[in-house]
């Protein structure tokens, strides 16, 4: 076998194989036992038709195909892990020749498909450094009005039939929950407040930071990543304007004066923004060798099928290589966040 790798535009590679007859013939078996199997000759069991037979009956043609099929699976399996590419999306396969026996025969294929792209990293140390925290504060304004709206929660009708806003007293407080009195339930709203402006402030600086650091990164973004992420951006506005506007996809769409593919499209910055963050937090989880122990995927895993009614059903609906993947990107992508707040000012 020979072959030859070549980079292409957008994070892509183009490889060029060439098999010898021999190295094809290796395939010609198990192609013939495949088309076999659902060969239906009389004198002969299902599946028990001698491959001789079988050959002449299936056709030259289909052997041929099918062995090309075979050997370009297991060829292009070996060159990937043989030049540890990380390839993303299916291959684009082209076959430029193909023919048993020699002198003239082999085959040759290009395959064509897109790779986890090299990335040139700025000193995002640094960059995480120049980041400021912004100070959380709780004002009373912010109780008074939360609890405003607790007690409006709560209004009921008087005999008149109107409705009644209970005032905020002690009582009151004992009501809501396990508070002794009123100035229990104000610290409870005000602790609960701090920890949402906590939260929010949070994600604030994370977002600064890994933008920051995306803007001076230099990468190829592959468009097939870009594509994936469109088609995630639009079954979140799907799943928002059923769930938040209480309407049908099809008919915001016409509101919007937009097909659905027009959306789809309008996403396209936003998606190459996305992925580009996605690529960079990843390579600095690679170069700062930041993965999650075995203990904590197990753990995360558990605590997603915990949301799951059934457990059996879940265990059977959820591919568990998939959740696995899945659980240690969302650890990976967490402690890559908390590796880089680190380097915050206080």
């Amino acid at each position: 076998m020979k072959f030859s790798k070549k980079k292409l535009p957008k994070s892509q590679i183009a490889l060029e194989v060439q098999l010898t007859p021999e190295e094809l013939d290796n395939h010609r078996e198990k192609a013939v036992m495949t088309l076999a199997k659902d060969l239906r000759l009389e004198g002969f069991r299902p599946g028990h038709v001698p491959l001789q037979v079988a050959e002449k009956h299936v056709g030259e043609a289909a052997v041929l195909s099918e062995a090309a099929r075979f050997a370009i699976a297991e060829v292009y399996r070996n060159i990937v892990e043989q030049e540890r590419l990380d390839v993303i999306g299916e291959p684009e396969v082209r076959v430029l020749k193909l023919a048993f026996g020699p002198p003239a025969g082999g085959l040759e294929f290009r395959v064509q498909v897109a790779v986890l792209p090299d990335i040139e990293l700025p000193d995002y140390k640094k960059i995480a450094g120049t980041a400021i925290r912004k100070e959380v504060r709780v004002e009373e304004k912010n109780v008074d009005e939360t609890l405003q709206w607790l007690r409006e929660s709560r209004k009921v009708k008087d005999a008149s039939g109107q409705d009644v806003i209970p005032e905020a007293t002690n009582e009151f407080a004992k009501s809501v929950g396990n508070f002794a009195d009123l100035a229990s339930l104000r610290a409870s709203i005000q602790e609960g407040l701090r920890h949402e402006k906590e939260m929010q402030e949070r994600d604030r600086l994370r977002q600064e930071i890994i933008e920051k650091i995306a803007a001076r990164s230099k990468l190829e973004i592959p468009d097939v990543l870009v594509e994936r992420e469109k088609q995630v951006l639009l079954s979140e506005v799907k799943r928002g304007v059923e769930q938040m506007a209480q309407m049908p996809f099809a008919e915001y769409a016409r509101k919007a004066g937009k097909t659905e593919q027009e959306l789809f499209e309008s996403f396209g910055q936003e998606a190459e923004q996305r992925v580009k963050r996605f690529l960079v937090l990843r390579e600095v989880a690679k170069r700062e060798s930041i993965t999650p122990t075995p203990e904590e995927v197990t753990q995360e895993a558990d605590a997603i099928l915990e949301h799951y009614a059934s457990l059996q059903k879940a265990k059977k609906a959820l591919d568990p290589d998939r959740l696995k993947e899945y659980t240690e990107g969302v650890l990976r992508h967490e402690k890559t966040l908390q590796f880089l707040e680190q380097f915050v000012k206080s």
